[in-house]
């Protein structure tokens, strides 16, 4: 039983199919097939069978994964702390994030941590809370960066970090008074995210604790949607700060101050607990903590 083996029952697992973990291990198919075939043999039973044309795992295959897991877990942190011993001059990191922030702020955290370890290799993952968090208590990733909001109490992860940032009613240049009521923004069209989305979910309570309605007009995936229609004074929108700061400074965009508290959310970069944290994503870790978000808000 060897590891490369092992690595492609547990990928065919996760995958559900023989070419895609060929591609995704830079193998080939019969090779695949020669990994699964070697371990049958060895442990004396099927491991998947065929099901139309998909493949499906046996209930011993099952029985096996959290097992695999666990030793590719180990093996896995057995090599990085070797790596360490080598002088921390290689090694990854495996980052998820939400698609608005890795658009707008990880590029900058990025860029600041590979100036100061460029042989080290980043690869980033985008995708939904539920997704990342998967991904990461199964050991996929290093680290993620989640909206707290979405984070279980008892969920099986450490928040390492964590940073506020302010939501700002917005609208195009002239479209709202410098400072207003929630109130006085009832007659506006709003144009906000999609129902069920993080940042959805925390505008919709911030509303309700104020007994606010707004009139929706409009429901869009992302922030640049949104902001191309405020720029077409189709409506108004909540967004967070750091998504309009550059349209404030060139004045594409305009927010107003709300009369009430100010909605905040808080974005976390969480690990699983416990894990090995080899010294690359220590490093990363530490990037983090000395990291100033500029633009997290709108007031001081």
């Amino acid at each position: 039983m060897e590891i490369r083996e092992l690595r492609s029952l547990l990928l065919l697992a996760d995958l559900g199919s023989i070419v895609k973990t060929a591609g995704k291990l830079n193998l080939t198919s019969p090779a695949i097939h020669k990994h699964l075939k070697l371990l049958e043999d060895e442990l004396g039973v099927r491991l998947y069978e065929r099901a139309g044309r998909n493949l499906r795992l046996t209930q011993a295959a099952h029985v096996l994964l959290p097992h695999i897991r666990n030793i590719l877990l180990e093996y896995d942190a057995a090599v990085e702390e070797l790596e360490e011993l080598k002088g921390f001059k290689r090694g990854i990191v495996r980052i998820g994030s939400g698609p608005t922030f890795s658009s707008y702020l990880l590029p900058v955290l990025l860029e600041e941590y590979q100036q100061r370890f460029p042989a080290v290799e980043i690869f980033v993952e985008t995708g939904h809370t539920p997704q990342l968090l998967d991904d990461l208590g199964k050991g996929a990733l290093d680290l993620a960066f989640i909206v707290s909001s979405e984070l279980s109490e008892k969920a099986d992860f450490d928040v390492k970090v964590a940073w506020d940032f302010e939501f700002v009613l917005v609208g195009s240049p002239g479209q709202l008074p410098g400072r207003c009521s929630l109130s006085a923004a009832r007659d506006f069209p709003f144009v906000l995210y999609r129902k069920g989305s993080v940042m959805e979910n925390l505008i919709d309570r911030y509303f309700a604790s104020h007994q606010f309605h707004p009139r929706v007009m409009m429901r869009l995936d992302n922030a640049e949607a949104i902001k191309a229609m405020i720029k077409s004074k189709l409506g108004v929108s909540m967004l967070p700060f750091w998504t309009i700061a550059s349209e404030v400074r060139e004045r594409t965009l305009q927010p107003a101050r709300l009369k009430e508290p100010p909605l905040l959310g808080r974005l976390v970069l969480v690990t699983r607990k416990p894990a090995y944290l080899s010294q690359p994503v220590k490093a990363f870790l530490e990037a983090a903590q000395d990291w100033r978000w500029k633009d997290a808000r709108l007031t001081k």
